[in-house]
C-alpha cells in the first residue's frame, strides 16, 4: 500500500470511530473545551468527512484516471487532466461538508465563488486561455507527447504539457517552454502526422556542356545509390533554371523519416559527388571557363591521406604519391573483421573512412577498447616485424581502409633506401608516445630515441635490407 494511501486511511477510520463515539469522547471534550457537544460532533465528523474526500479524490485521480483508463484505452493520460478531475472531487466533497454536516446555505457561497470566480477569471485570463488550450491540446490529436512539431518558428519534440507551457526538447538537447496561449493563435505543424514522412530538395548547378540526358541520369542514379537513405518512393530530377554559369537541377525525394533528413541528405550528396567525379562532370561557379570547379578525383583524396598519416610525416611529397600508389582499397561493412588474431598478414592498414576497434590490454593489465579512425593505423609489428598480429580489429561502422603490404614495402624501399632510416626514427618517436616516456617540458631523451631508432634500423634492414627483386606495377 502506498504511504499517502495508509496515512490517509488510518486518519479516515481514526476519525470515523471517534465520531461515532459521541458520548465517551464527544462529550469529555466538550466538556473540557467548554464548546457544545454539537459543535464538537461537527467538527469530528467535517475533518472525517475532509479525509475521506481527500481519499476518494487521490483514489479517483490515481487509480481510476491514470490506472484503469489508461489501462483501457491504452494511453498515456496527462496529469494536468487528473489534477483537474481530483479539484472537482474536493469542491463537491467540500460543498456536502458544509451543507450536510455544517447545515450551511451554499447557495449563496455558489453565487460568491461564481462572482469571484468571474473577476478572478478576467484578472487571470491570460491564465485561464493557457488553462483552456492546455486541456484542449490533451484532449485533441494536434500533437502529444512525443511528437516532432514546429510551434511558431520553434521546431522540437514534445517532452510536457502543463498548465501553463508546452515543452519543447530541441535536436540540440535545448528546452524550450512555449506558453499555451501563444499557441492557440500559432501555426503549429506536427511533422509525425499523418506519418513521419519528409520531402526533400537538393539543388546542384552544373555546366552547360553536360546533356540534360547525362545529368539526369547521373543525378538519378546517384540518389537511388545513396547508402542509408529509406525512400517512400523514387526521386524526381528535373532541370529547374537556366542560370548564366549553367543548368540547375534539382533533386526531390520523399523520405520515410523527418528525423532522418540530415544523415540522408549527407549520404545523397556524398553519392552524388563521387558519380560526378567518375563521370569527370564539373560544377559551374560563373561564367568564365576557369570558374568551373572540377570534382576532386581519388588520387588527390588519397594523396592528402597519406600526407596526413603519422608513419609518413616525414616523407617527401614524391614518397606520398608513391605511397599512394602501393595501397590496396577494402572496404568493410559494421562488425566486419579486418585482420584476426594471430593472422600471418605482413601489411599495415589505414583508416580512410568509418571506424574499426581492437580489444588490447593496457600498461595496467587492463582489457580496454582502442579504436581506429580517419589517417589512423594498426598492423605495425606485422609489416616491419614480420609478425602475427596480436588483437582482432573490427569495423565498428562502414569503413574504407588502405592496406600497404609486404611486397609494396619492398618496391618502396628499392626505390627509396632512404626510407628506412625516415621509418624507423617515425616508429621510434610514435613508441615514445605510446609508453609516455617523454620529459616534463615535452622533450624526448636523444640517447634513448637514438637507440630505438637503431633497433627498428636493423629491424628493417634484416627484414627489408636483402628483399628480392619485385617488378614494379
Amino acid at each position: 500500500m502506498k504511504k499517502g494511501y495508509r496515512f490517509l486511511i488510518i486518519l479516515t477510520i481514526v476519525l470515523g470511530f471517534l465520531s461515532l463515539l459521541r458520548d465517551s469522547f464527544i462529550g469529555p471534550i466538550a466538556l473540557v473545551t467548554g464548546f457544545s457537544d454539537e459543535l464538537v460532533w461537527q467538527w469530528v465528523v467535517g475533518a472525517f468527512s475532509a479525509t475521506l474526500t481527500l481519499l476518494v479524490a487521490r483514489i479517483f485521480n490515481q487509480e481510476f484516471i491514470h490506472g484503469y483508463i489508461e489501462r483501457a484505452w491504452n494511453v498515456k493520460v496527462p496529469s494536468l487532466i487528473g489534477d483537474i478531475c481530483s479539484g472537482i472531487v474536493i469542491f463537491i466533497g467540500g460543498c456536502l461538508i458544509l451543507s450536510l454536516v455544517f447545515k450551511q446555505n451554499i447557495s449563496a457561497l455558489i453565487v460568491t465563488g461564481a462572482g469571484s470566480a468571474a473577476l478572478l477569471g478576467f484578472a487571470l485570463k491570460d491564465f485561464a486561455v493557457a488553462l483552456a488550450t492546455g486541456i484542449m491540446l490533451n484532449f485533441e490529436d494536434t500533437f502529444k507527447v512525443g511528437d516532432k512539431v514546429k510551434i511558431g518558428e520553434y521546431v522540437g519534440r514534445v517532452h510536457q504539457i502543463t498548465w501553463r507551457n508546452t515543452v519543447l526538447l530541441t535536436d540540440s538537447l535545448e528546452a524550450i517552454y512555449i506558453p499555451n496561449v501563444k499557441i492557440s493563435d500559432a501555426v503549429v505543424i506536427n511533422l509525425d502526422l499523418p506519418n513521419a514522412n519528409t520531402k526533400q530538395s537538393i539543388v546542384f548547378t552544373i555546366d552547360y556542356d553536360v546533356s540534360v540526358e547525362s545529368a539526369e541520369r547521373i543525378l538519378y542514379a546517384a540518389t537511388l545509390g545513396a547508402v542509408g537513405v529509406k525512400f517512400v518512393s523514387p526521386p524526381y530530377v528535373f532541370a529547374r533554371e537556366l542560370t548564366d554559369t549553367g543548368v540547375k537541377y534539382e533533386i526531390q525525394y520523399v523520405i520515410t523519416n523527418y528525423r532522418d533528413r540530415k544523415s540522408s541528405e549527407h549520404a545523397i550528396i556524398k553519392s552524388v559527388l563521387e558519380c560526378m567525379r567518375v563521370a569527370n562532370i564539373t560544377i559551374s561557379s560563373g561564367a568564365a571557363p576557369e570558374d568551373r570547379i572540377k570534382i576532386a578525383n581519388r588520387s588527390l583524396d588519397l594523396y592528402h591521406l597519406v600526407q596526413q598519416v603519422k608513419l609518413f610525416h616525414k616523407c617527401s611529397k614524391e614518397m606520398w604519391v608513391n605511397i599512394g600508389n602501393e595501397l590496396t582499397p577494402h572496404r568493410f561493412k559494421p562488425g566486419d573483421v579486418i585482420v584476426h588474431a594471430g593472422e600471418r598478414k605482413d601489411a599495415i592498414f589505414i583508416i580512410a573512412e568509418g571506424m574499426a576497434s581492437r580489444m588490447m590490454v593496457d600498461a595496467n593489465d587492463f582489457l580496454v577498447k582502442q579504436r581506429f579512425i580517419a589517417t589512423e593505423f594498426f598492423g605495425r609489428q606485422a609489416l616491419f616485424a614480420l609478425m602475427p598480429h596480436t588483437a582482432t580489429v573490427t569495423a565498428e561502422a562502414e569503413a574504407l581502409v588502405y592496406e600497404l603490404s609486404k611486397s609494396s614495402l619492398q618496391r618502396l624501399l628499392k626505390k627509396y633506401p632512404e626510407l628506412i632510416e625516415t621509418f624507423a626514427m617515425t616508429l621510434a618517436e610514435l613508441n615514445f608516445e605510446e609508453e609516455c616516456a617523454a620529459l616534463p617540458d615535452g622533450s624526448v631523451r636523444s640517447e634513448e630515441l637514438d637507440h630505438i631508432k637503431n633497433i627498428y634500423v636493423g629491424q628493417l634492414e634484416a627484414n627489408y635490407g636483402n628483399a628480392p627483386q619485385v617488378t614494379s606495377h
